[in-house]
């Protein structure tokens, strides 16, 4: 079942507010009909840069140049991207558009895509030059400097960009590595014999990004600024969580449940959309989202219609569309 997202204006002071239309009637019936003007929203990808930048900062790495011999010879560099399997259908129009090959880590259900062809790369680093926001970035211009020397190229070296996270699809293409759309879903218990609530039913929608907390680099490696960024487009000023992974791995957690915060998010990616399998996700999440803006969530068949979509996200889902691959028809190569 495919969903279209349509963005409404009641008015030119209401809230914008996010309708999916589908055929099935129980769920155009939760809805009801709404007296707007219906327009369809159109994602900017014309610049893919942005998005890349964002997608490798959260699960990419570079290796370098090196000698790999007695006799002198040199490996040459590469970019790499790791996705999970499920993202195959993205990963092979990437290599499409922008070459590469592709190296399965079957134990790890991963398949990193590997820039290493010259062409290739450099079409790569002038893509994201210029977007990157993180440590990262201190590798990213070592790679770019040993072109320059080797080549005698002149590609610039940037600065982190500071520009606001709003105006491009960086945080978009970092959501897609390392963010989640969870739906909390609980009943109510009863005790059997005293008839007593034993817990209330909780739904609850909620937003996670998860990095982390440094990485190896001989300047600033830590990823708490961006974190604390992110945390801040989101209108939160309080300080990150943390958790540990692995009795030794110190991650941030920008972590977003208000659905007035939330609204933020939606936005921004109705401009810049997601890409990976997690598009998916995002788009039932955003049902439940609607059905709860509604207040639909306080009514019988809103509750179940949400259970229902809690159970086939994530993990659990088993069916995909790949139809916004289509938005990648226009962008730059």
């Amino acid at each position: 079942m495919i969903f279209h997202k349509l963005m409404t204006y009641c008015n030119p002071t209401d809230k914008f507010k996010f309708l999916f239309v589908s055929s099935l009637s129980t769920f155009s019936g939760l809805f009801g009909e709404k007296d707007c003007t219906v327009k369809v929203d159109k994602p900017d990808l014309n610049s893919i840069g942005p998005y890349l930048a964002g997608l490798f900062e959260g699960d990419g790495y570079i290796i370098l140049s090196k000698t790999i011999n007695s006799k002198g010879k040199i490996s040459y560099p590469y970019i790499a991207i790791t996705f999970v399997n499920k993202d195959l259908p993205l990963i092979n129009k990437l290599v499409d558009l922008y070459g590469g090959r592709l190296r399965f880590k079957d134990k790890e259900n991963a398949i990193v895509w590997i820039i290493n062809t010259h062409k290739e790369l450099i079409n790569l680093i002038s893509l994201m030059n210029g977007f990157l926001r993180t440590p990262k970035i201190y590798i990213f211009n070592q790679l770019i400097l040993w072109l320059n020397y080797k080549y005698q190229y002149n590609i610039p070296i940037n600065s982190p960009d500071t520009s606001e996270l709003k105006n491009n699809g960086w945080l978009a293409g970092f959501i897609d590595a390392d963010g989640g759309f969870k739906i909390r879903y609980s009943e109510k218990q009863i005790d059997e014999k005293t008839k007593k609530i034993i817990s209330k039913g909780r739904i609850e929608l909620r937003f996670v990004l998860e990095q982390r907390q440094s990485i190896k680099s001989p300047i600033d490696n830590s990823y708490k600024p961006i974190m604390l960024e992110i945390n801040y487009f989101f209108g939160i000023t309080t300080d990150l969580r943390e958790s540990t992974h692995n009795i030794d791995k110190k991650y941030w957690i920008v972590e977003v449940a208000s659905l007035t915060k939330l609204e933020f998010l939606i936005q921004y990616l109705s401009h810049f959309p997601l890409l990976t399998a997690k598009r998916n996700d995002f788009n039932d999440w955003l049902k439940a989202y609607q059905l709860m803006m509604d207040k639909k969530h306080l009514d019988v068949d809103g509750k179940l219609l949400i259970k229902q979509i809690k159970s086939n996200m994530n993990k659990n889902r088993e069916v995909f569309n790949w139809d916004h691959l289509v938005y990648l028809n226009n962008v730059e190569k």
